[in-house]
């Protein structure tokens, strides 16, 4: 890790031992971490994070999200009481420490009464939704050590129901998919993937099983003929369509090259180009990187759904990303990509994963133009930073009733706690009036706590 985040000046491994202070570690065993040899334990990858200057459980969002086996038991976990206080009194509480406060609220003596673990999982379900990065990884892995709880796991499918039961939620793909990590969840699944209200419902549905697929035969024939239903159908949409070959690819095990379609030929550039970029910045003390080109690819061409995500955050967490997301905002603003092309769709995307505030200009002018505007919307979403209402208007008065882009755009500013972007919506876009309305009643703690 030093060779990927170090300075200039490149530390021994014994300088490294000793810089890695809690737990003391000797210099074999920092080798063994530094040659992945190894597997770093919590505790030292936070020391990693301090010594790198990274922001608190960045490093560890990620290598969990890896799957990567650490030690996570009582040692690794801060005193919970304080974190537990914070929490329902609502003030904002970081990913870091959801992190710490889901380790010791699992542990096996520790009790909780029901009531407090509805309200605790209800905030972290709805801070989840509202993250991005790898505070989205870090909150998703306390998530799921609280669904292997017996109480936090009955408490987080009630939440779950709750967020998908509620017609105006614009936030239910994410909490389905998380009922996959659940083995009584098949028949919920089952009813939302074939009797969905609406699309978001069939498409949690669809990406909970490509996670998670079923092990039972009759299930998995079942799934199967929905999901081959799905992805055959004329009126089948390309999002649903999408994550239904991700369900045929986990059910038949297909091997990984067969999970990443063909990008073809003007897909093949854009890779080249970004690829290009990232082997150039790479310097004296960063090793010949074998990995980058293959996450790279993943990230722009994965058919599994969970796959790109991580492997986008992966590429967020690198001391690359600022140079990835400058090449990508280039490609963009010269209109190297044809606009409305998939390709087009996928770097904008990209860019909403990896950028910055400094890039939001470059999306928000794909919004005036009214290029990709959904795509837009979606990626302004993630980026930091707001968006003025003109553009807002803009979009209101070009498209008075597209109602894909008017969701979109209710996304964007509802991410960011937007409220006057809320209000503006819910004046001017009836379709999307009850949305607003939700998404203004949410509490102010959740989108506060979501950035941190």
């Amino acid at each position: 890790m030093w060779r990927l985040y170090g300075e200039e000046d490149i530390l021994t491994i014994r300088q490294l031992a000793a810089a890695v202070r809690t737990p003391p570690v000797d210099n074999a065993t920092v080798s063994r971490w530094e040659n992945s040899r190894a597997t770093v334990p919590t505790a030292a990858l936070r020391q990693y994070e301090r010594l790198f200057d990274l922001q608190p459980g960045e490093l560890v969002a990620v290598v969990t999200a890896l799957g990567r086996e650490r030690p996570t038991g009582r040692r690794t976990a801060r005193p919970c009481d304080e974190l537990l206080d914070k929490c329902l009194d609502r003030d904002p509480v970081s990913a870091a420490e959801w992190a710490d406060l889901t380790v010791s609220l699992t542990q096996p003596r520790r009790k909780l009464p029901r009531p407090t673990w509805d309200f605790l999982v209800h905030r972290l379900l709805t801070e989840m939704c509202l993250s991005v990065g790898w505070r989205y990884l870090l909150r998703l892995s306390a998530l799921q050590r609280v669904h292997r709880h017996p109480v936090g796991g009955a408490a987080l499918v009630a939440a779950t129901e709750e967020f998908v039961t509620e017609p105006a939620c614009q936030l239910i793909i994410d909490p389905i998919a998380l009922l996959a990590a659940n083995p009584t969840a098949s028949r919920r699944l089952f009813r939302l993937l074939s009797k969905p209200r609406n699309e978001a419902e069939q498409l949690g549905a669809l990406f909970a099983w490509a996670a998670r697929p079923p092990g039972a035969p009759d299930l998995v024939r079942r799934l199967e003929a929905i999901s081959r239903e799905l992805h055959a159908g004329a009126s089948t949409s390309p999002p649903v369509r999408d994550a239904a070959s991700d369900v045929l690819a986990a059910l038949f095990r297909h091997r990984p090259g067969a999970r990443t379609a063909p990008l073809g030929k003007a897909g093949e550039a854009v890779f080249d180009e970004v690829h290009g970029a990232l082997l150039k910045v790479q310097t004296r003390r960063h090793e010949p990187d074998l990995l980058g080109g293959r996450i790279l690819r993943q990230a722009l061409a994965s058919t599994d759904s969970d796959l790109r995500i991580l492997t986008v955050n992966v590429l967020h967490a690198s001391p690359f990303r600022g140079v990835l997301a400058d090449t990508v905002a280039s490609m963009l603003s010269s209109g190297r990509t044809r606009t409305g092309s998939a390709m087009h769709n996928v770097l904008v995307d990209l860019l909403g994963s990896l950028g910055d505030a400094r890039h939001r200009p470059v999306v928000e002018n794909l919004m005036w133009q009214g290029a990709a505007r959904d795509a837009a919307a979606v990626a302004l979403a993630h980026l930091p930073g707001r968006t003025d209402l003109r553009l807002w208007h803009h979009v209101l008065t070009a498209q008075p009733t597209g109602g894909s882009t008017q969701r979109a755009a209710l996304y964007a500013v509802g991410m960011k706690g937007d409220r006057d972007g809320l209000r503006l919506l819910r004046a001017h876009a009836p379709v999307v009036r009850a949305r607003a309305n939700w998404w203004l009643r949410l509490p102010a703690e959740a989108s506060a706590g979501a950035a941190l």
